[in-house]
């Protein structure tokens, strides 16, 4: 299930982002630079928690802004479905919650599996100027315009 996620969550987070093969994809934080952006009003951590504990988390960056930035996504066993669901969780609750118009993210151009899912979802190469040309973006018109996406 998506939970907001807590100070008392962080140990997990540093956890899941130290798994073997995130190293190449996503930066580690210590738990100074996580409670700083935790504490932060332009940020949103949120995780996918079973019974088993917490199975992925996402980041959200300038939450405030018309474009939000997707920071990290990152699940205990890639490729299970955790990510999807978390992604979906996630995307469907800031255009529900925010009056943001897109919500952009960097991934690398070797992060082949990232890159997949993201397109499968709708996004699309773009993004800010500070993604270097590594960006994608996704529109809340294009989200809502998804096939699954339409009946809800």
């Amino acid at each position: 299930m998506l939970v907001s996620l807590t100070p008392f969550d962080l140990p997990d987070v540093m956890r899941i982002e130290r798994l073997p093969g995130y190293d190449d994809y996503i930066n580690r934080w210590t738990a100074e630079e996580h409670s700083a952006e935790l504490a932060s009003p332009d940020v949103r951590y949120f995780g996918w928690r079973t019974a088993a504990g917490l199975q992925g988390f996402a980041i959200l960056q300038r939450y405030r802004q018309p474009v939000i930035r997707l920071r990290r996504l990152a699940v205990v066993e890639p490729g299970a479905g955790v990510g999807t669901r978390l992604l979906h969780g996630v995307i469907d609750g800031l255009f529900k919650a925010s009056k943001a118009e897109a919500v952009d993210l960097h991934v690398k151009p070797g992060n082949i599996r990232a890159r997949h899912v993201y397109e499968r979802e709708g996004f699309v190469e773009g993004g800010g100027e500070d993604l270097q040309g590594q960006g994608m973006i996704l529109t809340r018109a294009a989200w809502a315009a998804l096939p699954r996406r339409s009946a809800a």
